[in-house]
């Protein structure tokens, strides 16, 4: 598997250095650096597509071709990563933004990144800055030939971490696989304000509705009443098998909790008050708007026939 990986990347990065090596003599394509972009190009070079434009057709198809080819080899080095014993959440975090930074390079776009950030005291969450990303900029041939490097040079470094380490086992029943999470548990990852009894209200009827289904559901508040992001909390996301999220109120702790659940690969059923704005870092995630309490658990209850296949129905009868 890691031997096909290589030779992949090995064929892709020759490929792509011999496109780019058209795009810089291409006509048009002079400009060799941003500065000297924008004092040429004026305001037309906040385009993102400022030099895409300027390539030809038969360029912007090879492009097109070459990220075509780049995706899957980074969602196969993502997966080999999953498996491997050196490779961990970062690593795969790290072939996702390459693959990401490898289609803004080959469209002639600067990719930028700046991971979530949170903002606290000895524990005490005062702020929370969201994972951001854009392509929102043109980038000239030679730096982007420049990131394309670095982005194949990434790849690369987790590449020989797969290639120095057989796979995980994944056997069903496995160690491995049981210390994933403790079945028939869930985590609720919420706002909680004493002064704001409705929210309780949220949570109990959010532990009703997993209790239907034979899961029992805790918030933080069950496990610690500090009111700080602690180990407990982050284990408790590491370990539970069902991970709930409300939105409302947009608190920076329930979006790093999500966050975090995120770089664990986990996934997270998301829920919010109507009327809620979401950063745009999860908009793109499902997250469904209720009503009241009565919307809450009819829409929940649904969720999780169909997360997990099973009625509460038919859970009574047995």
């Amino acid at each position: 598997m890691s031997e096909s990986l290589r030779e992949s990347l090995r064929s892709f990065s020759e490929a792509a250095e011999i496109h780019f090596a058209k795009v810089l003599t291409h006509a048009g394509m002079e400009v060799k650096d941003d500065f000297t972009a924008d004092i040429f190009g004026g305001p037309d070079f906040w385009d993102p597509d400022y030099f895409w434009k300027q390539l030809s057709e038969g360029l912007q198809k090879q492009a097109l071709s070459l990220i075509d080819k780049a995706l899957p080899l980074c969602a196969a080095l993502a997966d080999a990563a999953r498996s491997s014993a050196l490779t961990g959440t970062e690593d795969i975090h790290d072939v996702k933004v390459a693959a990401k930074a490898l289609r803004a390079s080959l469209r002639l776009r600067k990719f930028q990144y700046q991971r979530a950030d949170v903002v606290h005291d000895e524990g005490t969450v005062l702020g929370f800055q969201p994972a951001q990303q854009s392509e929102s900029s043109s980038v000239s041939p030679s730096r982007a030939l420049e990131d394309l490097r670095n982005s194949v040079a990434d790849l690369n470094a987790v590449l020989r971490l797969v290639e120095a380490a057989p796979p995980k086992s994944t056997r069903s029943g496995s160690a491995t696989e049981a210390a994933r999470y403790t079945a028939g548990t869930a985590f609720i990852m919420m706002w909680m304000d004493p002064e704001r009894p409705e929210l309780t209200d949220v949570a109990d009827t959010v532990r009703a509705v997993f209790r239907e289904f034979g899961i029992r559901a805790l918030r933080a508040d069950d496990i610690e009443h500090e009111g700080v992001i602690s180990e407990r909390v982050l284990n408790e996301i590491r370990t539970s098998e069902f991970l709930f999220a409300d939105l409302t109120g947009t608190r920076p702790n329930v979006y790093y909790e999500v966050g975090f659940a995120h770089a664990l690969d986990k996934r997270v059923i998301l829920f919010r008050r109507a009327g809620t704005e979401i950063h745009f870092d999860l908009a793109a995630y499902n997250c469904p708007e209720y009503d009241n309490l009565r919307d809450l658990k009819e829409k929940l209850t649904k969720r999780l026939i169909s997360v997990t296949n099973r009625n509460p129905t038919d859970l009574r009868k047995i």
